[in-house]
């Protein structure tokens, strides 16, 4: 008998988690992309302060988030990504 062109009904037991992995992977990248760069902009301006160099430190803390932060979500998403590629084989083989 031919097949039915329609999508087969996920397996139980792996329901919701199939597709809210993904989107809570790229929410954890943004919550990590805005904190390093708040953060040690936050810290470079605190810097600043003590230390009378205006927005010296609060400028080189800015650059150094903005790096560090770009590194890390880039990573992160090398992680989401692949992970969403298993769970696509996963999910069709």
């Amino acid at each position: 008998m031919l097949d039915s062109p329609r999508p087969r009904p996920p397996k139980r037991g792996s329901g919701a988690v199939n597709w809210i992995s993904p989107a809570l992977g790229f929410v954890g990248i943004g919550s990590y992309l805005a904190t390093t760069i708040v953060g040690l902009t936050l810290i470079g301006r605190w810097l600043d302060g003590r230390f009378d160099t205006a927005p010296l430190l609060t400028m080189v803390f800015l650059a150094l988030g903005l790096l560090v932060g770009l590194i890390g979500a880039y990573r992160q998403l090398q992680v989401v990504l692949e992970q969403s590629r298993q769970q696509g084989r996963k999910d069709r083989g």
